[in-house]
């Protein structure tokens, strides 16, 4: 069920503002993008609204730790490359997809990528708390967030979130 609404929901006063997910997901894009790797190229494919309501400062956090999940992944290809595509899906939702040219998931990792503490990274380099964290924040939102490689290789997570009602 629900957790008591604790500690760890100090953000809950700004839970309900609407905003325009596209803006955020550009905004977080030129974050990393700033400060990763300038090779590391970013390709976006998104409707001009995508209207909805939530937390704009949490999911902006889902999509940096994406994005950068995504730098990391491609540090070692020749030309790093993750594409964000959005769609309307059936219904209210909106569906994006983060599709990246890393070596992709191992197979065995994919069920225990969002477990908390849970990470591929060397010791000290990752606290296996991402994925957790915002799996969370995607789940409080009403959505999905999901794994899976992709047909000519690299990761692809999905994320699939209500639209704000029109």
């Amino acid at each position: 069920g629900r957790r008591d609404r604790g500690g760890d929901h100090v953000d809950d006063r700004h839970a309900d503002e609407a905003f325009n997910l596209t803006e955020v997901i550009e905004t977080a894009v030129r974050w990393v993008s700033r400060a990763g790797s300038s090779a590391f190229e970013v390709s976006l494919d998104l409707p001009p609204s995508l209207p909805m309501i939530g937390s704009s400062g949490q999911l902006q956090q889902v999509i940096m730790n994406l994005v950068q999940n995504a730098c990391d992944a491609t540090a070692a290809q020749v030309s790093p490359r993750l594409s964000i595509r959005g769609e309307l899906g059936a219904g209210e939702l909106m569906v994006l997809h983060f599709s990246d040219n890393g070596p992709g998931i191992p197979p065995e990792h994919l069920p225990r990528l969002f477990d908390p503490f849970f990470t591929t990274k060397p010791v000290g380099q990752g606290t296996g708390l991402g994925l957790s964290i915002s799996y969370g924040i995607v789940e409080r939102h009403g959505g999905k967030l999901e794994a899976a490689n992709g047909s000519e290789g690299g990761a692809v997570f999905t994320l699939i979130l209500p639209l704000a009602p029109a």
